[in-house]
């Protein structure tokens, strides 16, 4: 087996070959050369897996349709590289972002750091924990009650593995908050904005969405009563 790599990016994905390809041309662009990019996707979603065979990723196969917090999971089990990134098949990473990121974390002023939260052009303009404005659009990193957490984040591999990875109570919407909270709570770390680390996400609209999308409100209820805060 070859060197492990320094990180490993995962991208849970399934039926937006478009949306893929530009994800992945993105990450092969501005990823450090010591990367490996992990797709996770379903054996019933052949042209996803055609799609894949373009590209010098990583594929894991799961059976049928497990969802996004399961896929994200099998690529974070699947995983060789120190620091883990997980972006959505719609989004695309900037340039020089991942290396930015490993340099904010490894920066001895921030050993407390736990993830470093990349900013992403999300259009959501409630509970903003900090903003940047590019080329006339904003990119924003969220907070819950307060506590920034990280929609797009990196995080030491060995961290996630210890705080259990994604809760898999959640359909979607409340794991990365879970992720991040359980990084401030029980590993005593804190999470923080990355200025230099910038995601585009485009949060394509389609029937996967549209069947997604009910699970919102579920997934915000479990995320609350598990974190009183």
């Amino acid at each position: 087996m070859s060197a492990a790599p320094l990180v490993s990016i995962v991208v849970p994905t399934c039926g937006r070959p478009n949306a893929l390809t530009r994800c992945l041309d993105s990450i092969a662009a501005n990823a450090p050369s010591s990367h490996e990019t992990i797709c996770v996707a379903s054996d019933a979603d052949e042209t996803t897996r055609d799609t894949l065979r373009l590209h010098e990723v990583r594929t894991v196969v799961q059976p049928g349709r497990q969802g996004f917090v399961r896929a994200a999971n099998a690529g974070f089990r699947a995983a060789r590289g120190r620091w883990l990134l997980q972006l959505n098949d719609d989004c695309r990473l900037l340039p020089h972002s991942v290396a930015n990121a490993i340099r904010f974390l490894e920066a001895p002023s921030h050993s407390g750091i736990g993830q470093a939260a990349f900013f992403h052009d999300t259009p959501v303009s409630r509970n903003v924990f900090q903003q940047i404005e590019l080329d006339g659009r904003w990119f924003r990193v969220l907070h819950v009650r307060g506590l920034c957490y990280a929609n797009f984040g990196l995080v030491r591999r060995d961290l996630a593995e210890r705080i259990g990875y994604y809760d898999e109570r959640f359909h979607m919407y409340g794991a990365d908050p879970d992720f991040s909270l359980k990084i401030w709570h029980d590993a005593k770390l804190e999470v923080r904005p990355c200025p230099g680390s910038l995601v585009e996400h485009d949060e394509v609209v389609d029937e996967r969405a549209a069947l997604e999308r009910p699970a919102q409100h579920a997934d915000n209820a479990t995320l609350f009563a598990k974190w009183p805060i």
